[in-house]
């Protein structure tokens, strides 16, 4: 159906070329509009949410999550990043490209070894103040 096969990659270019036909498919084209995408979007980060909503924080690969828990997670995973791609496609706005230089920009802004001499500061600050208080 999708014309990938088992262990290919899958790239934001197929995604977006599915998500294009399914809908021209379907006559959605007329209802794919940037707000109602946005929406649509919003409504499924919404539904992503409550998957984690009472579970407090949780670990890494999610141990604690039951099997039929994990597929819900990825099919609302899916859902917000489907709508993502389409309303970047409806938008014009080549999602892989802006995502790169988006990493780009964030890495002038936030850059490794500023982030590391804050994150050490920090530590000292927080192993004087034990210090002083006797604690360790």
């Amino acid at each position: 159906m999708s014309g990938v096969q088992e262990g290919d990659s899958v790239t934001i270019g197929k995604l977006k070329q599915l998500q294009a036909h399914f809908a021209k498919e379907r006559d959605w084209d007329q209802y794919h509009t940037p707000r109602n995408l946005l929406l649509a979007m919003v409504g499924e980060v919404g539904e992503l949410s409550e998957i984690f909503q009472w579970k407090g924080e949780v670990k890494r690969g999610l141990p604690e999550f039951k099997e039929e828990e994990k597929v819900h997670l990825g099919e609302e995973l899916s859902d917000v990043l489907l709508y993502l791609v389409r309303l970047s496609d409806i938008c014009g706005v080549d999602l892989g490209k802006a995502a790169l230089r988006k990493v780009e920009l964030n890495a002038i802004k936030y850059p490794a070894k500023a982030n590391k001499q804050v994150t050490n500061k920090e530590d000292e600050i927080e192993n004087s103040s034990s210090a002083d208080n006797g604690t360790a």
